[in-house]
């Protein structure tokens, strides 16, 4: 598990950020963007989630560019992976397992990100016990037997100490996302990586990743606006479900 960094010095080094439109992750990968490129990698819920919730995610990618560099940016579809995800689970009646099953969908995902943008890593604002897929056991199962390592610098540090260094680097927002119509009534906070290796391969999840991956876009970033690349990227989804 991992990449092989022998010789790199940290400027050479880039890992892909998950960024959502919370608090945790633009801190996480603004600290990590003190150190190598970033890459910030959003992944869009729609129709899972909220137009409030994408509309922060913008405003979270455009405080995080003013705090530190990155050249591009990397938008995957993730409605018809949660969708698989939900049918899927429901089917078999494990439907608690959808919090754990969907994070690590999104590291398989982002670790297939890395190869794509040349990244040999992966950052995440994951902080221990904060939600349902971050107790220790499910953090164990989720970041199993991945080809890239996941940096997760917030890790020792509880929420009140993250909402100081947002605010601290000019990233914090008073509201921030958190909506998700998939989450289950009693998530699961406990799992092994042999019954989430089973989950992937009776939903099929690596399948869809991989047809989403087709569709994720890979933006250059410099001379942009995020506001519109994030409307043209919705306006394209919407007019391909018509």
């Amino acid at each position: 598990m991992g990449s092989n960094l022998e010789g790199m010095g940290d400027d050479d080094r880039k890992t892909v950020c998950l960024l959502s439109g919370g608090i945790d992750s633009p801190v996480a990968a603004a600290m990590m963007g003190q150190k190598m490129e970033i890459v910030p990698l959003h992944f869009v819920l729609h129709p899972y989630y909220c137009e409030e919730t994408f509309s922060l995610s913008i405003r979270a990618m455009k405080r995080l560019q003013r705090v530190v560099s990155f050249d591009e940016m990397v938008l995957f579809p993730w409605g018809n992976v949660l969708q698989k995800i939900f049918s899927g689970l429901e089917e078999i009646n494990e439907r608690e397992y959808s919090c754990v099953l969907c994070r690590r969908g999104m590291f398989l995902a982002a670790s297939l990100v890395c190869e794509r943008v040349g990244a040999d890593s992966i950052t995440t604002g994951e902080a221990t016990g904060q939600k349902a897929s971050q107790t220790m056991e499910n953090l164990r199962t989720t970041s199993w037997d991945l080809d890239v390592p996941i940096h997760r610098p917030l890790m020792g540090l509880d929420k009140e100490e993250i909402i100081e260094k947002s605010k601290d680097m000019g990233l914090y927002m008073s509201t921030h996302a958190g909506c998700c119509d998939a989450t289950p009534d009693n998530p699961r906070t406990v799992s092994e990586p042999q019954k989430i290796r089973e989950l992937e391969e009776k939903v099929g999840l690596e399948e869809e990743i991989r047809k989403a991956l087709e569709e994720a876009e890979i933006i250059k970033t410099e001379g942009k606006e995020f506001y519109k690349i994030f409307h043209n990227y919705m306006t394209k989804m919407v007019d391909t479900e018509k």
